[in-house]
């Protein structure tokens, strides 16, 4: 028998995610619900608005509400996860990209290799792994279902909208003044003065980073100055707004390459300890201080 788990995030609100393991036999249902499902091992084929299609590991199933999925041929025990999201989010999401009527899908299928699979997957992952933060997978899904809306909605969205830059200015003000704080994508997109989906899509492009890689870019700045001045990691970790010592320990490691004990001893024997709170990413003094960071998000 598949095993089957059905969970939520707090960074979801109003979705639901289905993990189905080693299913083998095929199935049929009825969808109530958007749905972005990767498909992480095994490969079957799948009858949908008359059409038979192969889905293998890697690939990005779509689903709408109102129709029918029914797979014809499991050809190897399939795992996949699916993050199923509110008809009404998925609406708000569509006008945001300035799409009009209903969201209709144009395939079953993301193509593969494309920056939408590549992003769904990037959430996937990030829920897979069970320690991604509230506004980590927030970001993740906004960027993830808007990249879908805009490439294989049967309607093709404006390429830009205007004010972006005002708004990922004051982005990342807020940021950094609520750098220790619990920050929310609704929060942000609110001191932003645009929509989410259209923050995330900003920001980016203005920054080079989704808004939550950014925040963790300016928490371990700021813990850097901190370790140097004597402050323990678990202590580090609270005044930066990390959760505890180890999410600091793997940040640390992901960004700069070194843990926090090795650290603090190298800032402390050394004549940096003043380095500046919140960096520019790039900066040249900043990059020359430490190795080039190893950004974890697609393209």
């Amino acid at each position: 028998m598949p095993q089957v788990h059905i969970f939520r995030h707090a960074g979801l609100p109003g979705a639901h995610i289905v993990r189905v393991e080693r299913f083998t036999d095929p199935a049929a249902g009825y969808v109530e619900h958007y749905a972005l499902a990767a498909i992480l091992e095994g490969a079957f084929d799948s009858w949908y608005r008359g059409a038979t299609s192969l889905h293998a590991a890697g690939a990005l199933k779509l689903k709408e509400p109102g129709e029918v999925h029914r797979d014809l041929r499991v050809h190897a025990a399939v795992t996949l996860q699916s993050v199923a999201f509110e008809p009404e989010l998925v609406a708000h999401a569509a006008e945001a990209l300035g799409l009009r009527g209903p969201v209709h899908f144009a395939q079953a299928q993301a193509p593969p290799g494309s920056r939408a699979t590549a992003l769904a997957f990037a959430l996937h992952r990030a829920l897979l792994a069970g320690n991604a933060g509230e506004l980590e997978v927030a970001n993740l899904a906004a960027e993830a279902l808007a990249e879908v809306l805009r490439t294989c909605g049967e309607q093709a969205p404006p390429a830009s909208r205007p004010g972006g830059v005002r708004a990922v200015r004051r982005a990342r003000a807020y940021l950094h003044e609520a750098l220790a704080t619990k920050v929310t994508l609704e929060e942000l997109a609110h001191h932003a003065g645009v929509d989410k989906f259209h923050l995330v899509r900003a920001f980016r492009e203005e920054v080079g980073l989704p808004p939550y890689e950014y925040l963790t870019h300016l928490r371990v700045a700021r813990a850097q100055r901190l370790l140097a001045a004597g402050l323990t990691a678990a202590a580090t970790a609270q005044e930066v707004g990390l959760y505890d010592e180890s999410q600091l320990h793997r940040h640390l490691r992901r960004i700069v390459g070194i843990t926090p004990g090795r650290l603090a001893r190298a800032l402390r024997g050394s004549n940096i300890a003043q380095a500046p709170a919140a960096p520019r990413l790039h900066a040249a003094a900043h990059e020359r201080l430490r190795p080039r960071p190893r950004h974890d998000s697609p393209r």
